[in-house]
């Protein structure tokens, strides 16, 4: 996405935060963890750079994504940016490749956690109830796409992605702005 348009990032952000509590009461949700099975990989380029490649290899912004953040105790981080790819094109694809991005420990580095799930175009109520989400599939297409077009990535151990605490965490984050 280019950078003039990061304001809509935010806008969900800050949708998202506001909409929860009160969907939360009815059984609904505008936030959710990202489940620590579904790291994929950590780029050596931070989100602008990545978000740059995601758009060469036919992914798009994913703007009605409800707000992730990490299944981990700290630090308690959300989403900068959420990603999809519809293998058949947009209207015919019944599934969909997520990626959440994640800022990483040094802010050099991008945190990308992938998960295969139903298309929220074609199959909206099973998207939204994650109903046949499927993390491994999800991060076996990603490290796919980016080995095929030689894109370089790393599987690092959790402590040193995020630190020494990596225990669940049944909180989401406080509503903290992401640059």
């Amino acid at each position: 996405m280019p950078h003039e348009l990061r304001f809509l990032e935010r806008l969900r952000q800050g949708v998202a935060s506001l909409l929860h509590a009160p969907l939360s009461v009815v059984g609904l949700y505008a936030e959710r963890r990202t489940p620590r099975e579904q790291y994929a990989f950590t780029l050596h380029e931070p989100y602008p750079v990545v978000e740059a490649q995601l758009h060469r290899l036919g992914f798009v912004r994913n703007l009605v994504s409800s707000l992730k953040y990490r299944a981990y105790a700290t630090p308690p981080e959300t989403t900068v940016a959420s990603w999809v790819r519809y293998p058949e094109g947009t209207l015919a694809s019944d599934d969909q490749l997520h990626l959440a991005l994640y800022v990483g420990r040094d802010r050099a580095t991008t945190d990308v956690y992938a998960h295969w799930e139903p298309s929220w175009i074609r199959r909206p109520i099973r998207h939204y109830r994650a109903t046949d989400v499927d993390a491994r599939r999800g991060i076996e297409r990603a490290r796919s796409l980016f080995e095929n077009a030689g894109i370089e990535y790393a599987v690092v151990p959790a402590e040193a992605r995020i630190g020494v605490d990596t225990t669940e965490s049944a909180e989401p984050p406080a509503n903290t702005p992401i640059g």
